[in-house]
């Protein structure tokens, strides 16, 4: 009995590791593309990624943005108040949002440094879309 256990084990185990292989294979190793090459072209995920930042950390529940479909209203319009913004300075307001405001003032800690770019990426894009 337990030889014909074994074998399935060992077949299953063994698809896998190839299966494995060829997904090792076939991943990008970080050289060089066209599309990593072109800078608009490379943004475009890091804009998607940061609307996904803007949703999981619950921007939209207190701002109004078109581009990410939100409307909240405890906090300023972004539609509005992102024509006032730079990226340095959106930067400088997640991080550092100001003694009066509603905003947490440990925002930014609560992501990646990763995450936050692709946050301000996403709404420096959007300043740009109005």
């Amino acid at each position: 009995m337990s030889r014909r256990v074994a074998i399935p084990l060992a077949a299953g185990l063994a698809a896998g590791a190839v299966a494995f292989a060829v997904v090792v294979l076939a991943t990008d190793r970080g050289e060089a593309t066209p599309a990593a090459a072109n800078a608009p072209a490379a943004a475009a995920p890091t804009r998607v990624r940061g609307r996904a930042v803007f949703a999981r950390m619950g921007c939209g529940s207190c701002h109004t943005l078109a581009a990410a479909g939100s409307h909240g209203v405890i906090g300023p319009s972004l539609d509005d108040a992102l024509a006032r913004h730079t990226r340095a300075s959106l930067r400088a307001k997640v991080s550092r949002p100001g003694l009066g405001s509603v905003m947490p003032q440990d925002f930014a800690r609560r992501m990646s440094p990763a995450d936050l770019d692709a946050l301000v990426d996403f709404l420096a894009a959007a300043r740009r879309a109005d």
